[in-house]
């Protein structure tokens, strides 16, 4: 088919991407000398780190997936996996769940900000500049404080513009979050604060990870129990809602609370599952999946599906961090004491799924000689907005119906639309059609003023990054235009003929089918008649105004005669005379609008500046007075 010959010619989608280079995350060093490279698939083993972390760390690479610095929190290494100058003695903690997370300043270069988190003690931040020694980084500010006392739990995750950067943190023995935001110019030290969910006032919950989902709508968090006797309602997994527009968290709800060493979260790709681990628990480990796109609280509870793991016969396993990596699949640090020092990294390869269709593989990587920890990098919770549809509309020769796409949703799984527009804004591509060419409904339609190719804008306003989506519409058939000729206000008792143009065939409201058609309305009366053309029809309606016009009838008590045409009028009135005279036009109030002397015969009198309306006409000659009524017509 001839793509002009369509209606719908090209679609195109103005949209900010709102993700990161994945390859900047596409190399992990974790524990003591150990790495994964995602550059290749499956993840090619590395073992020439030298993190030195039992628990939390951070690894960050550049766009093109070259290593640029990890850290454990306490010493920064470059990408030669030396000290980085200046790059020893953060204040992070080797044993703190998420002692560190590295963040590139948004709009920058290479300027990194490492965020450290130590047990019961200070959240601070550290920057790098990638530009000094010779490229290999140098630590440039060094412990600056953020807050303390603080848990060992910290996230990061973009803001819903794209752009700035949240570095979300619970305090310790309270159940306050700190929301601290950092854009291209600095990091804000005045946090959005916001209490939700259990305090944290045990030692031993202060342990454990928060992950916020890919959508950026909802947070997780882990807190750690050693046993049952030390078992309350502040241990297990949490789930709440974040607003990643002002940095809150709330409406807080726990999963599960029996006694257990919560400790691992992480959501599915998809932004549909949640998955939890038991860290330290015997005699099974367990692994966790919620459906968190159910209906409820209770019935994301219900949806819970558990995985046990036994421990075995000598020695413990100890369950590490869940970690979403850019294959799409989430890995788990499994780390064996029975095994050491082989050990073997823990996938779900379908985390998407439900149940036993995850494919969990309890040995899917093999290190030999080498500690890989309890933790994975923590990263920036980079979120890609879902892509709105394009809008759709539906063309009768040159009037166009237009409707807005339903909102997009990160998952078709889930029933929820969390990025809903709060406005539209539509361009229709006809300028010459003046202020009908724009229009702020959600489903208008526009009349084009000729036939050929527009280009229509849908602006969908969201509170952050406005999308923008476009598409060519071409009208190919003319459709009706309908005008009426005829006077707009006429007197009482009077009938005139109205004429419709601007179609093949027409059908007045009384089902009459010529294109004229007297009216004599006895009241002010709307009307209405349709035009058709090639095959499309158009209705206009139009009111006729009746006024009084009382003693204002046609008389002549003398021998003056005069006739006066065409009536109603345009812009020129014919005056045929039967003797020299003065005629005098006044308007309804009265008022004197023309006065001109007449010749006998023919005369012709310029109204160009008269209003639309009724006027009054007197003549004067040698043999009487003459009377009647006009009419200007628009």
């Amino acid at each position: 088919m001839n793509w002009l010959s369509k209606y719908f010619i090209l679609i195109f989608l103005f949209y900010s991407s709102l993700t990161y280079s994945q390859n900047e995350f596409s190399k992990w060093y974790f524990g003591f000398n150990v790495g994964l490279d995602f550059s290749t698939n499956p993840p090619s083993v590395l073992t020439n780190g030298n993190a030195a972390a039992m628990e939390g760390c951070a690894t960050i690479s550049d766009n093109n997936g070259n290593l640029l610095f990890y850290t454990n929190g306490i010493t920064v290494k470059n990408s030669q996996h030396n000290i980085m100058a200046n790059g020893s003695g953060l204040i992070g903690d080797i044993s703190s769940t998420q002692s560190s997370i590295i963040v590139k300043q948004p709009q920058s270069t290479g300027i990194y900000y490492i965020f450290t988190t130590a047990s019961n003690n200070f959240a601070s931040y550290s920057i790098v500049d990638m530009s000094l020694a010779a490229g290999l980084g140098s630590v440039t500010v060094k412990n600056a404080t953020l807050y303390s006392p603080t848990c060992e739990k910290q996230v990061a995750v973009q803001h819903c513009n794209g752009k700035d950067i949240w570095i979300v943190s619970h305090e310790f023995n309270t159940n306050k979050f700190r929301a601290y935001l950092l854009t291209s110019s600095s990091l804000n030290l005045n946090p959005s604060v916001s209490a939700s969910g259990v305090n944290i006032n045990d030692f031993s919950a202060m342990v454990g990870h928060l992950k916020v989902s890919p959508d950026g709508k909802k947070l997780a968090m882990a807190t750690l129990i050693n046993s049952a006797s030390t078992f309350s309602n502040n241990f297990g997994f949490h789930l709440f809602d974040f607003d990643f527009v002002t940095g809150m968290v709330s409406n807080s709800f726990t999963l599960i609370n029996t006694p257990l060493c919560a400790y691992g979260v992480e959501f599915s790709p998809d932004g549909t599952k949640l998955f939890g681990v038991s860290g330290f628990s015997t005699p099974n480990q367990n692994l966790y999946q919620w459906n968190i796109c159910a209906p409820s609280n209770s019935a994301i509870i219900a949806s819970q599906y558990s995985l046990n793991i036994p421990q075995p016969a000598t020695g413990f396993l100890i369950g590490g961090s869940l970690q979403r990596a850019i294959d799409g699949k989430i890995y788990w640090v499994n780390y064996s004491t029975t095994n050491s020092p082989n050990q073997n990294l823990a996938v779900i390869n379908n985390p998407n799924a439900s149940g036993s269709a995850i494919n969990f593989s309890l040995s899917a990587i093999s290190y030999t000689t080498y500690n890989p920890g309890l933790d994975f990098p923590n990263y920036i919770n980079s979120y890609t907005k879902p892509t709105p549809a394009i809008f759709t509309n539906t063309v009768v020769c040159q009037q166009v119906s237009f409707s807005v796409p339903p909102s997009p949703t990160f998952s078709n799984n889930c029933s929820s639309t969390p990025y809903a527009p709060n406005g539209y804004v539509w361009d229709f591509g006809d300028p010459t059609t003046g202020t009908a060419n724009s229009s702020t409904l959600s489903n208008p339609s526009h009349i084009y003023s000729s036939t050929g190719m527009f280009t229509v804008s849908l602006v969908l306003l969201n509170p952050c990054v406005n999308d923008t989506l476009k598409k060519f519409v071409t009208i190919t058939l003319p459709g009706p235009t309908p005008a009426i000729a005829g006077p707009t206000t006429i007197c009482k008792g009077d009938k005139y003929t109205y004429t419709v143009t601007g179609g093949s065939t027409y059908n007045w409201f009384n089902n009459t089918t010529a294109s004229t058609l007297t009216l004599a309305p006895a009241s002010n009366t709307v009307y209405s008649v349709s035009a058709t053309n090639n095959g499309c029809t158009l209705s206009k309606t139009f009111s006729v105004t009746v006024s009084p016009c009382t003693g204002v009838a046609a008389h002549s008590p003398d021998g003056l005669s005069l006739q006066v045409f065409p009536n109603p009028f345009n812009d020129a009135l014919k005056i045929e005379a039967s003797e020299a005279c003065t005629i005098i036009i006044t308007d309804l109030n009265g008022s004197i609008v023309n006065e001109s002397a007449l010749k006998a015969g023919s005369n012709e009198l310029n109204t160009a500046q008269l209003k639309a309306g009724i006027y009054f006409v007197k003549a004067k000659g040698v043999s009487g007075i003459w009377y009647s009524r006009i009419i200007k017509a628009e």
